[in-house]
This record gives C-alpha cells, sequence and structure tokens, in this order.
C-alpha cells in the first residue's frame, strides 16, 4: 500500500536511508533522464540544489519500504526557485511571497511505475497528499512553475489555478508560474478526477516541524 511520509526537519533521522534513496532518484531523473542543463552533477549520483534545506519539507511516497515518488515544498518567505531564480515568469502579479504559501518542486515518480497514457496513480496520490498537507498546515495556495501541460490537468481537477505571468521558454520548453488555491475543494477535486480512494495516504512518524512557523497542527500518527 502507497503511503505518503512527511518528512522536515525535526525527523529526518527517521528517514536517513530513504531520503538519501530519494536524492540518487532525483539524479536519475532530473540529471540523468531528463538532463537538466542547468544541474550540476556532484559525482555521487545524488541530485541536490541550494533549496534542499533546513526549511524543506519532503512528501515521500514509499510502498512496500521502497520510495516511489515524491516531492518538495519550501516556503516563499525564503530562498525559492521562482523568487531567485525565475522571477521573470511572475512579472504580471509578481512572486508570491506569505508564510501560508509554499513552493512546489521536485515531483518524481520512478520510471517503472508510470502508467502510460493514464497518469500515474502513484504521481496523483503524491499530489493529492500535497493539497491535504496544505489543508491540515493552514496553507492558502502553493506556486509552482511547470511545464504548461500540467495547466489542462490541474483545471481538469477543478482547481483554482491563478497564473502569475505569461508562459515562456526556458531550455525549449514552455513553463508557466502559477499559483494553485489549498481548498477543501481542490483536494476532493484531484482524487475524483483521478479515482483515488477517499482515505488519507498521508503518515507521520515523530514530531514535524510546522510549515507555518507558531502554527500548530494534527498529533503524529503511525
Amino acid at each position: 500500500m502507497l503511503e505518503v511520509h512527511i518528512i522536515t526537519s525535526a525527523n529526518r533521522h527517521l528517514y536517513q536511508r530513504e531520503l538519501d534513496e530519494h536524492h540518487q532518484i532525483r539524479h536519475r531523473i532530473y540529471i540523468e533522464e531528463l538532463r537538466w542543463p542547468g544541474l550540476t552533477p556532484r559525482g555521487d549520483n545524488r541530485e541536490y540544489d541550494q533549496f534542499d534545506t533546513n526549511d524543506a519539507v519532503y512528501l515521500l511516497g514509499i510502498e512496500a519500504g521502497r520510495v516511489v515518488g515524491g516531492l518538495r515544498l519550501v516556503p516563499t518567505t525564503g530562498p525559492h526557485l521562482i523568487g531567485d531564480v525565475f522571477a521573470r515568469f511572475a512579472e504580471q502579479r509578481g512572486v508570491p511571497r506569505a508564510p501560508s504559501i509554499a513552493e512546489w518542486t521536485r515531483i518524481f515518480v520512478i520510471p517503472e511505475r508510470r502508467e502510460e497514457h493514464t497518469g500515474s496513480k502513484i504521481g496523483s496520490t503524491v499530489i493529492a497528499s500535497m493539497i491535504e498537507y496544505g489543508l491540515r498546515e493552514g496553507l492558502s495556495g502553493i506556486s509552482v512553475l511547470m511545464n504548461t501541460f500540467w495547466l489542462p490537468k490541474f483545471l481538469n481537477y477543478g482547481w483554482r489555478v491563478r497564473p502569475l505571468g505569461l508562459p515562456d521558454v526556458h531550455e525549449g520548453e514552455w513553463l508557466i508560474a502559477v499559483l494553485i488555491d489549498v481548498t477543501p475543494d481542490a483536494l476532493a477535486g484531484v482524487r475524483r478526477d483521478r479515482g483515488l480512494e477517499q482515505r488519507s495516504a498521508l503518515v507521520q512518524r515523530g514530531p514535524v516541524r510546522p510549515f507555518i512557523p507558531g502554527a500548530s497542527h494534527v498529533p503524529a500518527v503511525a
């Protein structure tokens, strides 16, 4: 059964193997498979960037003890991809910066678990878990710089997606920066469109750091 584990600076010591595996998968996907030109190999077959900090939250999809998918959320009040690298994609509305807004980056599903033509249920479950995590943490929005092919998918979920600027080409791909509203309807919409179970896939082990400093959230669950 797929579980999506919440990993913050407060409980990373419980996930050292899984986090290392996730960085190896990121290298496999973003450097070896996609060959993103802006990424510099470290020589250890692991991919990190400047936003893998203590403030980062990782939502890792784990199945039978193996990392099969995941994504990263970082606060927009500090350094983040749109604000520090790609602000030109937010020239119309400006870069969203607020304690209640997270930036979403580094989503992945391992290649052998991607279903052709239908979209990955693992990826969909991780995305739904991101919205659920946002709700429990009191987030109002999630910003993301994404390939434009994601836009109709999100609209099919019934999400409110607000472009921050005009689409533009970067390294041969059309990208757009958007702000996604975090609402119960957004969670219900992705579950309905992707045929996901209504039960939560989120798992919290040990105490986690609240995304919004000083905020409270639900107790830890097994």
